[in-house]
């Protein structure tokens, strides 16, 4: 809701409220009796019952409305809505609202004022009596059951307009589950009201003790029930999300996956996931932000004293339900607008690894049960990584040159070999470039093997530098290397195969002479190439290779070395 939209409710509130208080206590004028000691006693059960909303599938389940029928029927519509009014501040109070959503309270006031209202002129409309109770059940039952249906509709009718009009929601249902939720839970109620109606016109305050005390203690028992079905059902959803997790083998993949659950199973506007293994400071590899969605972490993004930290150090976890508990304690950039923080420690091998943090804006958004499907989460994505790691290692090591870091020939090869599948669904021409240096074998003689493999390391190094995102770079075996140029032109690719030849031959080679003194030494080489461009100069993969090998022997090895050599459908 914008600045201007919580102003004006507000205003509109401090207009009528007041007003309307006024209106009511004047046209409908209560009664007490000397009761004011009963009157107090069902407040205290309101407030009672106002702080134990029950949260079932994402609707508060709010158990007034039997004590309020209740009051409503022994006192009048004017004590009746004066109470409720008390008990919603109570209620939002011990929900501890911020300052910056304080305008709940004029909203929900005026609301709830608007419901006492409206229904209660219903009751009066059809017949219906207030005050104590004459023993008459079906005269009372059917204007009660009119007051108790007037409730539900009004408060739906308020709902929808504000969430429409006030909250500007556009996916919203006039019959949906909150109806669906209130009309059940009104409909236990009511029968509570109503016996506590019948029995407080005989015995008074003591009533209270008969069906308030119960009633109280039933709606504990069905917090606590569904309070254990939330975790059960969080814990449901932590295996779920661990077996999904621990499928996959790409560290990304299950990072990005672990955050778009995480947000839907707690309340999150930011989430950060750090690396804590091997590491001086934390550095967050993954964060989710309520405006952008799941990003990558800053790159040099290291981790201040803070929450986080002190969850690194201790591999203890961290709960804080609003902002005053850790604003002293953290340099960490949280944004201001944050109220609740929960931390647990990565863990695997009972060595900490990682931090998975997460933060709203919310006060009291993280309870003590969280910490423990968080941690059980966090084991999980300890577990998936350190998969995804070994597997991504062991990958790298089967498709790369141990000593030169390049691909090698089989991951060259599988590569090529899909990019002609590729060629029917998206044809476009590539190359392949062959280069073999030229009487390598002295230089191993002359200098040494461990000399020879600094030349081939070097040389590495240019082509990679040299091609970049133009293609890929691999060892083809011994002293020869293989590029792949993507949406290359045969021409483009002689060109490029020429600008290789000379950075090749024109830039030394620094290395140390291993047979003789062990001095620094420079030395020159060259290397023969040849191109083969693809569909034209081979129908598949490995007639591309045999003619772009062809085409350095014969077009530039025996021609004198030191040169870049083209496969054109002969030899010769």
């Amino acid at each position: 809701m914008t600045a201007t939209r919580k102003r004006l409710v507000w205003i509109v509130w401090l207009l009528f409220g007041p007003l309307l208080i006024f209106a009511t206590f004047y046209f409908f004028p209560p009664d007490f009796k000397g009761n004011f000691a009963d009157v107090l006693a069902l407040f205290g059960l309101l407030a009672v019952v106002a702080m134990m909303p029950i949260n079932v599938k994402g609707t508060d389940l709010f158990f007034i409305q039997g004590i309020s029928l209740a009051v409503f029927l022994r006192y009048g519509l004017f004590i009746e809505m004066f109470l409720t009014q008390l008990s919603i501040l109570v209620f939002l109070m011990n929900l501890r609202v911020t300052r910056k959503d304080s305008y709940r309270y004029p909203v929900n006031l005026l609301m709830f004022m608007l419901i006492s209202l409206i229904s209660g002129g219903l009751f009066y409309l059809v017949g219906g009596s207030t005050g104590e109770f004459s023993g008459n059940v079906v005269s009372q039952l059917v204007p009660s059951i009119m007051y108790v249906f007037s409730l539900i509709f009004i408060n739906q009718i308020l709902l929808h307009f504000l969430r429409i009009y006030v909250y500007k929601e556009t996916n919203t249902k006039f019959f949906g589950k909150d109806m669906l939720w209130e009309a059940i839970s009104t409909a236990v109620t009511l029968p509570v009201g109503f016996l506590l109606y019948m029995l407080h016109t005989y015995l008074g305050a003591i009533a209270i003790f008969f069906v308030g005390v119960p009633f109280v203690l039933a709606s504990l028992m069905i917090r606590l029930y569904y309070s254990s079905q939330k975790v059960n059902d969080l814990l449901q959803k932590t295996s779920e999300i661990g077996q999904q997790i621990t499928q996959s083998l790409d560290t990304d993949e299950i990072l990005n996956l672990f955050l778009d659950e995480i947000k839907d199973m707690f309340v999150v506007d930011y989430a950060y996931i750090m690396d804590a293994e091997y590491v001086k400071k934390l550095s967050i590899i993954k964060c989710l932000d309520k405006d952008y969605g799941v990003i990558a972490g800053p790159v040099g993004s290291n981790v201040q004293e803070g929450i986080s930290s002190r969850v690194w150090r201790s591999g203890r976890s961290r709960l804080y339900t609003k902002r005053s508990q850790w604003k002293n304690i953290t340099l960490e950039v949280l944004p201001e607008s944050t109220n609740s923080v929960i931390s647990v420690p990565m863990k695997r091998n009972k060595n900490v690894v990682g931090i998975i943090t997460l933060a709203s804006d919310k006060i009291r958004s993280y309870e003590k049960h969280h910490i423990l499907v968080l941690q059980i989460l966090a084991n999980y994505l300890a577990v998936a990584i350190d998969n995804a790691k070994n597997y991504e290692e062991t990958k790298r090591r089967s498709e790369r040159c141990p000593l030169t870091n390049l691909y090698n020939f089989r991951f060259f090869s599988e590569l090529l070999e899909e990019k002609y599948k590729c060629l029917d669904e998206m044809p476009s021409s590539f190359s392949i470039i062959l280069l073999d240096l030229d009487h390598f074998k002295k230089v191993n003689d002359t200098f040494g093997h461990h000399s020879g493999n600094e030349v081939l390391c070097g040389l590495s190094n240019r082509l990679v530098e040299e091609i970049g995102t133009k293609g890929t770079v691999a060892r083809f075996g011994g002293e020869e290397f293989v590029v792949l140029l993507e949406n290359h032109s045969h021409e483009d690719s002689l060109q490029k195969a020429e600008e290789l030849r000379c950075t090749i031959a024109d830039r030394p080679f620094e290395i140390f002479n291993d047979l003789g003194n062990g001095n620094l030494q420079v030395i020159y080489i060259t290397a023969s190439i040849g191109v083969a461009t693809a569909p034209d100069q081979g129908d598949d993969a490995q007639t591309l290779i045999r003619n772009a090998d062809r085409a350095m022997y014969t077009g530039a090895k025996q021609r004198g070395r030191n040169r870049v050599a083209s496969y054109v459908g002969y030899v010769g």
